[in-house]
């Protein structure tokens, strides 16, 4: 971890570096998927605990 801006809400803390993951949820008609996303971000506690993601 580093003190630094996260990526997703801009607070000033310490970060750690993620690979944002988009969810989309099963459905009657649809199959459920998780696709990380290419690139990397920095990403601060409280956005790791409410957002899928994958650490580095």
């Amino acid at each position: 971890m580093a003190i630094g801006t996260c990526d997703s809400c801009g607070s000033e803390e310490d970060v750690t570096e993620v690979r944002r993951v988009y969810v989309t949820p099963e459905d009657w008609d649809t199959e459920g998927k998780a696709e990380p996303q290419p690139g990397t971000e920095q990403w601060c506690y409280a956005c790791r605990a409410h957002y899928p993601h994958q650490e580095i």
